[in-house]
Parts: C-alpha cells; sequence; structure tokens
C-alpha cells in the first residue's frame, strides 16, 4: 500500500511537470518583472550596495553616523572650552590693565584713602582730563566738568563721602560744616572745590538740554532770550530750544562764596579761594568787587602775623614792606603781590611801583634753603627712605615695595605764617617781579627806559636759569615750571619790543643826520660828468650800533630756549600704535 502510494505520487508529480513547464516560465519572467518595479525588500541607505553604473537612481548616503555625532560634539565642546579661555584672559587682560591704569594715575595725581573708591577714580579721570588731555590736543572742559561734578555730587552725598557733614549757617545754599572730618579729608575736599570753581568758570553759560541730552555752548540755544542764536559747533547735535535747557553747572561766583563761607578751612585755603576768586571777578570786568576780595584777603594774612610784631609789617599809607617788622611771611607776600599786580593792570602805577620794589627786596632777602630743609622733603617724598641701605635683598625689597605700597597724600602746604626759604620757586618770583618792574619803568620814563631794560634782561636770566634747574618729571614743580616758563616768555617778548623801539628811535635819528649832511652837501660845487671828479656826496649806510647787535641777541636766545618754552612730548598714540602709519 504504500509503494502504490508513492508510486501515484511520482506520477503525479511527472505529469504536473510536464503539462505546466509553459506556464513555469511565464510565471518566473512575471516573478521578474514584479520583482524589478515592486520591490519587496525595504529601500534602506545603508542597506543600498554602492554601483559604479550610469543609472539614474540617486544613491542616498547617511551624514550623521555615530563617529560623525562623536566628533562634532567633541569640536563644539572644545570650542566653547576655547572660547571660555579667550574670555578668561581677555578678563584677567583688562583687570590688570585696568589696576596697572589706576596705580600710575594714582602716582601721578594721588587721592586721600578716606573717599571711596568711585571718587577716587573720579577725582584722577578729572586730573587725566585736564592735565593729560588725548593726544595732545586743547582741554575737553566738557568732560572735565563732567568728572567733576560728579565727584563733588558724591562728597555732598549723605550715603556716600558725605555722611557727618551739616549745613554751614552762612553762604549760599549748599554750604557745607567740614568740622567733623579729619585734616586730610578737609584739605580733598577743598582741591576738589577749587578744581570745581576752575571748571566752572570755563563752561559759564553752557547748557544742558533735558529732551536730547548734549552739552551746548552759551548763545545756541533757540528761544525768546536769544532771538539769534550762534551756529552749532561741529561734532554737537542741532541746537536745543530754551524751554529745555539749563544749566550745565553752578555759578562760579556762587562756588567762589561757598569755598570762602565753608566752616573747617584754614587761612591759607580761604586765602587762596579769595585770590583766585577776585581774579575771575577781575577778568569778568567787575573791578570794584575784585578789589574788596583781594584787600579781605590781604587784610586776613596780615591778622595773622599781627601779633607776632609790635612793628607794623605794611606802611598805612604806600602799602610797602616794613623792613623793621622782619621777615614776612608767605601768605602776605603772596596777597600783596596779587593786589600789586591788580592795580597795576588798573593802571595805578604810582602805587604798583614802590610795592613791587619792596617785595623784590624782601624776597631777596629770604633765607636760603639749608641741609635740614632739603633732608626733611626728601623724608616728605620718601616715606619709605629708611628702608634703603645697601645690599642687594635690601635693594629688591625697596623696588618691590615701591611698587605695591600704595604713595601716601602728600602733605599741605603749611599755614603760611612763616617766611618762605628762597627756592626755585621764590626765584621764578623774583623773576617775575623784576620783569614788572622793568616794564612800568620803561612805559613811564623816557630816561628810565635803559634801566627797564636792565630790569627786563635780569628776569630774563633768572627765570631761565631756574628753567634749567627745574626737574619737570616732578609732578609738584609743574607749577612753578609753568610760572618760570611764562615768565620767560613774556620777558623775552617785552625785551625784543624795547630794544625794537630804541633801534628804530636810532636809526631814524641817523637818517636826520644824514639828511642833514646831505643838504650842506647840495650847495657846494660838484665836477664835470656829475661830479665824479668832484665832491663826493656820501653813501647811506646801515646802521650798526648796539641795538642792532642786542635784537640779534634776542633772537639767538628764543632759538636756544625753544625747547623750554614748548612741550614737545610727543602724544600718546595708544598701544595699537604700530598699526598705524
Amino acid at each position: 500500500m504504500s509503494s502504490l502510494s508513492t508510486l501515484t505520487m511520482r506520477s503525479s508529480r511527472l505529469m504536473l511537470r510536464r503539462a505546466g513547464i509553459q506556464t513555469a516560465q511565464r510565471s518566473f519572467f512575471q516573478a521578474a518583472i514584479a520583482r524589478h518595479n515592486f520591490r519587496a525588500r525595504p529601500d534602506v541607505p545603508f542597506l543600498s550596495v554602492p554601483s559604479s553604473s550610469t543609472s539614474t537612481r540617486v544613491t542616498r548616503v547617511r551624514h550623521m553616523t555615530t563617529e560623525r555625532r562623536a566628533q562634532l560634539k567633541y569640536e563644539i565642546l572644545t570650542g566653547i572650552k576655547y572660547v571660555g579661555y579667550i574670555w578668561i584672559a581677555g578678563f584677567a587682560i583688562f583687570g590688570i590693565s585696568f589696576a596697572y591704569f589706576c596705580e600710575r594715575n594714582e602716582r601721578d595725581y594721588p587721592t586721600t584713602e578716606e573717599w571711596s573708591f568711585m571718587t577716587r577714580f573720579r577725582m584722577r579721570m578729572a586730573n587725566i582730563a585736564l592735565y593729560d588731555p588725548k593726544h595732545g590736543n586743547a582741554v575737553d572742559w566738557i568732560q572735565v566738568g563732567h568728572w567733576i561734578d560728579t565727584v563733588i555730587k558724591r562728597l555732598h552725598d549723605p550715603e556716600f563721602e558725605g555722611a557727618g557733614l551739616k549745613d554751614a549757617p552762612d553762604g549760599p545754599k549748599g554750604t557745607k560744616d567740614i568740622t567733623s572730618k579729619s585734616e586730610e579729608w578737609r584739605r580733598a575736599y577743598f582741591d576738589a572745590m577749587m578744581f570745581w570753581a576752575k571748571a566752572a568758570e570755563h563752561m559759564e553759560g553752557w547748557v544742558w538740554d533735558t529732551a536730547n541730552g548734549g552739552t551746548f555752548p552759551p548763545g545756541t540755544m533757540i528761544g525768546p532770550s536769544n532771538p539769534y542764536p550762534k551756529p552749532v559747533p561741529p561734532g554737537f547735535r542741532k541746537a536745543p530750544r530754551e524751554e529745555d535747557c539749563i544749566l550745565r553747572h553752578e555759578n562760579p561766583n556762587e562756588i567762589y562764596l561757598k569755598i570762602l563761607n565753608t566752616v573747617g578751612f584754614t587761612d591759607r585755603q580761604k586765602i587762596d579761594a579769595g585770590l583766585a576768586y577776585g581774579s575771575w571777578l577781575e577778568y569778568k570786568g567787575i573791578a570794584g568787587p575784585a578789589s574788596i576780595i583781594y584787600e579781605d584777603a590781604l587784610n586776613l594774612a596780615l591778622k595773622q602775623v599781627k601779633d607776632t610784631t609790635p612793628v607794623p609789617p605794611l606802611d598805612p599809607k604806600t602799602m610797602t614792606l616794613n623792613e623793621e617788622a622782619g621777615l614776612p611771611s608767605e601768605n602776605l607776600l603772596n596777597t600783596l603781590t596779587a593786589y600789586a599786580d591788580f592795580r597795576a593792570r588798573q593802571g595805578d602805577i604810582n602805587f604798583a611801583l614802590p610795592v613791587y620794589i619792596s617785595l623784590l627786596k624782601a624776597r631777596r632777602s629770604l633765607p636760603q634753603p639749608s641741609d635740614l630743609d632739603l633732608t626733611s622733603q626728601l623724608r616728605k617724598q620718601k616715606p619709605a627712605s629708611h628702608l634703603q641701605s645697601k645690599g642687594f635683598w635690601s635693594g629688591v625689597y625697596n623696588a618691590c615695595a615701591k611698587v605695591f605700597i600704595p604713595p601716601p597724600y602728600p602733605e599741605g602746604p603749611g599755614e603760611g605764617i612763616d617766611p618762605p626759604v628762597r627756592n626755585a620757586a621764590e626765584r621764578c618770583q623774583e623773576a617775575a617781579l623784576s620783569l614788572h618792574i622793568g616794564e612800568i619803568m620803561y612805559a613811564t620814563s623816557p630816561d628810565a627806559r635803559e634801566e627797564g631794560l636792565s630790569w627786563t634782561r635780569e628776569a630774563v636770566d633768572v627765570a631761565e636759569e631756574q628753567l634749567h634747574r627745574i626737574n619737570p618729571g616732578l609732578r609738584e614743580m609743574k607749577p612753578v615750571r609753568r610760572v618760570c616758563r611764562d615768565c620767560l616768555v613774556t620777558g623775552l617778548e617785552n625785551w625784543g619790543k624795547m630794544v625794537a623801539r630804541l633801534a628804530r628811535e636810532e636809526q631814524q635819528r641817523k637818517e636826520e643826520e644824514e639828511e642833514e649832511q646831505m643838504v650842506a652837501v647840495k650847495g657846494k660845487k660838484k665836477g664835470w660828468f656829475g661830479g665824479l671828479w668832484g665832491e663826493q656826496v656820501p653813501v647811506r649806510q646801515e646802521v650798526r650800533d648796539r641795538w642792532s647787535a642786542e635784537e640779534k641777541v634776542i633772537e639767538e636766545r628764543q632759538r636756544r630756549v625753544k625747547d623750554f618754552v614748548e612741550d614737545l612730548r610727543q602724544p600718546d598714540r595708544g598701544w595699537l600704535s604700530f598699526l598705524k602709519a
């Protein structure tokens, strides 16, 4: 039975095979077409086989692989890391540069440690804007006024440096009583207030546009009180409207009154403020109040020395110094000199000349700076000088201490009651007095012109000598150097004008003599051919006298001192100057 079944199955298979050959072939062909047109396998990019045939089929490539993802992650993290390093390095460089900037400026313009950092920083910036303008340009008083104005506001603010201040009983609104503060704080406050007054003098009349912002010079705002406004200077915005403008700074008159009525200032400080106030009033053409301010300062200086000597220091009639009273005080010399200058500028020559002569005689009799005075000055300038000793490590320590130890706030100039010593500053004042005396004598008396010229020569010699001796690198000597430089420039100018005038008069006198000689010769008989063999007419020659020679001496002196009277320092172009042409 089993064999029969097996045979039957084999037979059936054979019959089907023979009968379905054609059908099987068609089915295989159709299946191939179906496989070609409708693929049963999924078309996944990473399963496709690359082919070099020119088929129209587009090969898809997988871009975001596991290795690519890891590489991008590494690159992003590395970029963030390096950017962080760059920012950290940038902040570190900026911090070091800012610290060096503050330390260098603190040594150039010391501030008191009793103020906060921001107040000290703004005070230093005000000094930099005034004394070290960028690239040698003119002083930007808008910037100077901005910095010093913020300093004064912080000094008067009870939340900052103004804690403990009270309102003074007299003076304009805002006058303070600073007796609760230390002596160093009061000196720093006085310097800031005088700085503020100086900035207000230069910014008088300037307005602030509250609508659009910006500071504008006087006369440029548009409004009923200014029907013909001036054109706005280049670099400024459009002209402001009057209803939007307020004064940028207080009136200098009010600031000086605040200083004079501040409770806590010394007589020396009030005298200095009074002289500055009188100078400003004189500049504004207010001669009467200026004379009163000068006289008040002089009386305050006399009050200081009234009890020290039984003899009056001044002659009440001529206002000249009394030699029997001894050496005058520093305040008396300064106030009397300023008052004599004021009277001379007002045309009162008869008053100024004897006062100048008595002042010059008194200054020449001042004591010379002794070795003890020089030693005390060096100790004041170098408080750590006792550390200077021989030895390598001592020198290293002193160098490090000089770099890292902050400089102390400089001491004050004193009360001014004692007579000064005859140092470089006093010698420059002597030169200025000689210059004034020579100018007055030359202008008032024709017979005293040569004597006035000799006074002027002496002033030029003294000013040039002191200008050579003064060290320009010392900050405290800059005002003295400025006085000597101005005296030298003015002396050379006056000397040149005096000699030129004398030379013209001498030349005119010689020409008149030659004309008289020529008139006398005209009446005499001439020879043949126009007098070739007859009497000769004198030839006009250039006058060679001492005034012409002295003019050449003045020109040579002017060329020689040109480097001293001009600031030839190359302006700072910045740390990127090597990139500039």
